[in-house]
């Protein structure tokens, strides 16, 4: 009866250490944990202000990024694409922003050789005017 006994107290004994050293991990998943891949991004931001922006301000970029024109009205009109195309971008991760940029100036009217070089020169300096992360574009 005794051996019984001490056979009961060794697996209750068993069972409460294995019960102690059992966790359980739950994982919630938020829209925040699981973003969009940058492909799914570009396909959703399809960046039509940027796009106006570079075609519209094609005119009047210099190196400094200053408008030399005196038209007002096209001006705003710019400047809305602009803040319009900030827009665009905060609404994708940061690390999606300057290839969405690339992919868009490279579909853009199958611009090619130096076009598209100048074309990539002004998408560069966009995230900067925009105030976010990265300043510059490296492409």
């Amino acid at each position: 009866m005794g051996n019984i006994s001490l056979v009961a107290a060794l697996l209750l004994c068993l069972l409460a250490f294995a019960n102690a050293n059992t966790f359980s991990v739950t994982v919630s998943v938020t829209e925040n944990d699981n973003p969009q891949s940058c492909q799914e991004q570009i396909q959703s931001q399809r960046l039509n202000h940027c796009r106006m922006y570079i075609s519209r301000s094609h005119q009047y970029f210099n190196d400094e990024l200053s408008m030399v024109t005196d038209d007002d009205h096209e001006i705003n009109q710019t400047q809305e694409h602009l803040q319009q195309c900030c827009q665009e971008l905060r609404n994708m991760d940061t690390q999606c922003r300057c290839p969405a940029l690339k992919k868009m100036v490279m579909q853009d009217c199958g611009r090619q050789g130096e076009e598209a070089q100048r074309m990539l020169g002004k998408a560069r300096y966009i995230p900067r005017m925009c105030n976010i992360q990265p300043a510059q574009c490296s492409f």
